[in-house]
């Protein structure tokens, strides 16, 4: 089921002509054609059929006008009635200008909400009705049970949780504050500025509070009464009771966005916070009164044989066919085909646990095989085909479905293309089940009958099984429930075992273990107990085709303690594809994981829905339900699976969530809509340009452009709805004349919204967004994703590095959105400025006099002090993660000295290449420029005390993310099935252990480190070098 195409307004067509001839069928049998207007309302159309119908035989027989609706067929192929009637011609997106007159039929409102829902996820909701697989039909029935819980929880608490659901509170996850930040309060306290709305007419007043930094929002709204009500000369009696009545009627909303303080955290743990120079210079709040406004009210045993009782799989009949003629010489007279049991349990993604080999002609019907006994097969192994030599197509079967029975008979498996950048011949972390497309090559497989179906143990039975093997290795009667700490005590480790138990413990998930060192720590298993971040290792130990261990794991994984969420995400990607450990992290994060750290992982975590076995899963229904019990998550929860859905590995999986999703959502559907009918409007213009306007100047494609967004669709479809970057924000009214076509080769458009917010000059005035159609933004998105993970790091131990992670989101194949920082310049366009010479890289002194013109007095010092800070943090980012293509256009500078890079386009260590060299010969980015800059203009930069200062920061930070390699090693390896192709494989992932330096000490590590920042510094001038050639091209292009 693939997602619909954005094919334009009309088929063949990116727009429509300003009139066109519509067909219009009446149900009196008459066919009219009416000229209409391009963007002319479906009422209007509908009122000037039936004025001309007046003027045909059998008008008498019509009803009223407003009994009747229209009804066509889209570009999807599929029949779709318009019930919506303020729709324009233009956005229907039709096959054919015909349009069909009917009386609508069934649930009218049931019809308008499936037609919503197949608008915002790109999929007609029909589509899902007519698929005849039972898994599809049992996740859709019982997925509503998880979305009735999660609107029941929304619902607990009246009005209060409702208002919480739409807007939740931002904030850090802890309410400690680090030391560096609290040392710049005066003494704990901060200053808080209210804004109160005093007449119709919007006049304000405003309180400046100095509070302090723990108070929470209750007790600002109770100061700012005592400040209001000063005048009014009350005794404390009064002033009391006025506090009692009017504090639990007022809200603290914050000045320019869509935030409200609704929860009793701490004022210095909303996130808000950070963004106001940590309370030193005024935090603006607007005192609302009255809470209801804010609410948004939401919509409201039989027959059956144990598995591990059969001892044999029997024969496998294969009948191989393809759809591809043989005349193409595409097979080979004999093909090989391998057959794979196997789990994905190691470093590689997957062991074999059988392997044949068959020789045969192509439609030849082959019995294989295969030497592993039946009861030693896992609920989670998979049968994999593959074609040696000839690698046309993949594809994946799982041996128990989604109720765990044994597949047996009869099954057709259409098979997968090959993805780009697959080298192996089998696919073992790609999606299991036949591919939708029934043009593709296509394998029928035939299993064994048996006389019942085979089921699965159960625990229960898992537990008998595992006590009477350990029983019988005893000696003596045992049983699970609850011994493993018991047998830890009757049997204590020695030292020199405990040691090597942390030191393996101690090992970051890429470390490969020894089959001795397996066998230790299976040995030891009920002593690893005490030691929880330990599990991932003990179940590497775990014999998966052993039937006899894997009961005992799973009996152990009862009693073993919660882990930590980062650690209990490792077993979540592919390396862990069994239900029952898979159960378990989701378990640790709904105990653990709070609705922040959440969000800052929910990209990986959607990732690795792709290696889940089954629709029905615990970690689909736990972020359904997150995602519906607090609107922030379930917005970007919508677009990182929308993103997807032109994956038709993935559609059906993340359609069935995004339509579970949108039926719960409540209103927040109709700003979900709007935002895709934007992004809609977008990607068909942005089509236009580069397909029709391609070789036009650019000043034509300019004008043409500001023509198309005047008109009336556009205009209604691109102002007036919520920022896809960031859900607190609105888009007002489109500023025009500020919006403009970027001249790179993709065409991206800069477009400039007014912030409607009644205080949008107390946070900025206009939201300015880049908007890129032909790019692959995940990569970037997954960088500054990381990135922002680092600054909390360094946050967290007391390092200011002030990163700036601007906002960037994918939202369809190759589309996205990325925010525009304000008030910053490239390096290249500082340099410009300082005349030929910076141009062409012979003043590094250019960035220094830039900075030092545009903060004057005390203001200097500070720039100073933010670039330096800065250029430390993205020193240090940039080297760890790899990070290419760093010239002077993709590094750029605040007005205030905050240094960023952007464009993530090329990361671990795949850089840019120019006659099979690697045109980057640096570690990392650290010019003569930046360094005359930490320096404050001296020519003998290394020798400075300011430099040693930056030297000292970025080592402390590279430790600091060292003792953190782990938690980055899991994020990239929970992104290895999203495609990206610089991000394949394991080995891509392993640049990081080397950046790191995971297999040194700490000290042999830094002065690793410290020698790579030498060799940055020493090597600038081939940086410089590039940047002149940079600049050369650029100047060229323009």
């Amino acid at each position: 089921m693939p997602p619909r195409p954005s094919s334009g307004e009309l088929w063949g067509m990116h727009l429509m002509p300003p009139s066109i001839l519509v067909d219009c069928l009446l149900p009196n049998g008459m066919i009219l054609t009416l000229e209409c207007l391009r963007e002319a309302t479906l009422v209007t159309v509908k009122h000037e059929l039936f004025k001309e119908a007046r003027k045909y035989p059998l008008y008498h027989l019509l009803q009223e006008e407003s009994s009747y609706i229209f009804v066509s067929v889209t570009q999807e192929a599929e029949r779709e009635e318009f019930y919506d009637e303020t729709r324009r011609l233009c956005d229907l997106r039709l096959f054919q200008a015909f349009l069909k007159v009917i009386e609508p039929v069934g649930n009218r409102e049931e019809k308008i909400l499936n037609r919503e829902i197949g608008f915002a996820i790109g999929m007609p909701i029909c589509e899902f009705d007519l698929v005849k697989d039972s898994e599809v039909q049992d996740f859709r029935r019982n997925i509503l049970n998880v979305c009735k819980e999660a609107v029941d929880l929304r619902d607990s608490n009246g009005s209060h949780s409702r208002a919480l659901y739409v807007y939740p509170p931002n904030v850090e996850s802890s309410a400690e504050l680090p030391r560096h930040i609290y040392n710049k309060l005066d003494k704990g306290q901060i200053i808080v500025v209210i804004w109160v709305i005093v007449s119709p007419s919007n006049d304000k007043q405003k309180y400046t509070l100095k509070i302090n930094h723990d108070c929470v929002p209750e007790q600002v709204i109770a100061e700012a009464i005592r400040k209001k009500t000063r005048s009014m000369l009350l005794t404390q009696e009064q002033l009391k009771m006025c506090v009692q009545e009017y504090q639990g009627k007022y809200i603290l909303k914050v000045c320019g966005c869509d935030e409200y303080l609704l929860e009793k955290y701490p004022l210095s743990q909303y996130k808000v916070f950070l963004c106001c120079d940590h309370g030193v210079r005024g935090w603006p709040f607007l005192l609302k009164y009255s809470k209801g406004p804010i609410i948004l009210l939401q919509p409201h045993t039989s027959n059956v044989a144990c598995f591990w009782s059969r001892t044999s799989f029997g024969g496998m009949p294969l009948h191989r066919r393809s759809r591809i003629s043989r005349d193409t010489q595409l097979f080979p007279a004999k093909a090989q085909g391998g057959y794979y049991w196997r789990t994905r349990k190691n470093l590689s993604g997957w062991s074999r646990l059988s392997s044949k080999t068959t020789v045969a002609p192509l439609q030849d019907i082959t019995v294989t095989e295969m030497d592993l006994e039946l009861l030693d097969i896992e609920e989670e192994q998979v049968l994999l085909m593959e074609f040696e030599h000839c690698p046309l197509a993949w594809g994946n079967i799982n041996l128990f479905d989604y109720t765990h029975t044994l597949v047996a008979g009869k099954m057709a498996l259409n098979l997968w293309p090959v993805p780009h950048g697959l080298e192996d011949l089998l696919n073992p972390i790609g999606v299991t089940g036949s591919n939708p497309n029934k043009e593709t090559p296509c394998l029928e497989l035939e299993f064994d009958h048996f006389s019942c179906p085979v089921k699965f143990p159960n625990m229960s039975q898992i537990e008998e099984h595992a006590n009477w093997n350990i029983s019988t290795e005893l000696g003596f009667n045992y049983s699970h429930n609850g011994s493993s700490n018991r047998f830890a005590r009757d049997n204590p480790l020695t030292e020199s075992d405990n040691e090597q138990l942390r030191q393996v413990c101690n090992r970051d998930p890429l470390s490969e273990i020894t089959e001795q060192e397996k066998d230790f720590l299976w040995r030891h298993r009920h002593h690893c107990i005490n030691i929880p971040d330990i599990l991932p290792k003990i179940l590497l130990a775990v014999k998966w085709n052993s039937r006899d261990e894997v009961a005992q794991m799973y009996c152990l994984l009862k009693d073993w303690p919660a882990i930590r969420p980062e650690q209990a995400m490792e077993l979540l990607d592919c390396n862990f594809p069994d239900p029952m450990i898979r159960e378990f992290a989701v378990k640790c994060l709904e105990k653990y994981l709070t609705d922040d750290k959440l969000s800052q992982y929910l990209i990986q975590l959607v990732q690795v829905l792709k290696y889940e076995q089954y629709l029905d899963n615990p970690l689909a229904r736990f972020l359904l339900k997150k995602a519906l019990t607090n609107q922030r998550i379930g917005h970007f929860f919508f677009w990182h699976l929308k993103s997807e859905m032109h994956n038709k590995t993935v559609s059906q999986r993340f359609g069935l969530l995004l339509e579970s999703y949108c039926r719960a959502c409540g209103v927040y559907l109709k700003h979900l809509s709007r935002q895709v009918e934007a992004m809609e409007k977008l990607i068909n213009l942005t089509d236009l340009l580069k397909q029709e306007k391609k070789d036009e100047a650019q000043k034509v494609q300019m004008k043409f452009l500001v023509e198309q967004m005047k008109r009336p669709d556009y205009m209604d479809a691109l102002q007036s709805f919520t920022s896809p970057l960031n859900p607190a924000h609105q888009l007002g009214n489109l500023r025009l004349e500020e919006c403009r076509m970027m001249s790179s080769a993709k065409r991206p458009l800069w477009l400039n919204w007014e912030n409607p917010d009644m205080m949008s000059e107390l946070l900025f005035q206009n939201n300015e967004i880049i908007f890129k159609n032909g790019d692959d933004l995940r990569q970037d998105m997954l960088t500054l994703q990381i990135i922002r993970i680092m600054e909390n790091i360094w946050q967290n131990q007391g390092l200011d590095l002030r990163m700036l992670p601007y906002g960037c989101l994918s939202i369809g194949d190759c589309v996205g959105l990325i925010e525009v920082v304000r008030n910053s310049h490239t390096i290249m366009q500082i340099q410009c400025k300082g005349g030929l010479k910076g141009a062409l890289q012979f003043n590094s002194h250019a960035l220094h006099q830039w900075l030092k013109d545009k903060n004057k007095g005390e203001m200097y010092d500070q720039a100073i002090d933010l670039f330096t800070r800065s250029c430390a943090g993205y020193c240090v980012a940039t080297f760890i993660l790899g990070i290419g293509d760093r010239h002077n256009s993709n590094i750029m500078v605040k007005d205030d000295g905050q240094l960023f890079h952007i464009d993530f386009g090329h990361f671990l260590d795949h850089k840019k290449k120019k006659f099979g060299y690697k045109r980057e010969r640096v570690p990392f980015v650290l010019t003569q420029d930046f360094l005359i800059v930490i320096s404050k203009g001296t020519q003998e930069c290394t020798k400075t005390r300011e430099f040693e200062r930056f030297q000292e920061m970025c080592y402390k930070a590279y430790l600091a993310i060292r003792q953190h390699a782990n938690l980055f090693i899991n994020l990239f390896s929970m992104m290895l099935g999203s495609g990206m192709p610089e991000l394949q494989s394991f080995d891509d992932i392993a640049y990081i252990r080397k950046t790191l330096a995971l297999d040194k000490s700490e000290q042999e590590a830094l002065d690793y480190f410290m020698k790579q920042m030498n060799d940055a510094h020493h090597g600038g001038w081939t940086t410089k070098m590039d940047w002149i050639f940079h600049t050369i091209r650029q100047h060229a292009m323009n």
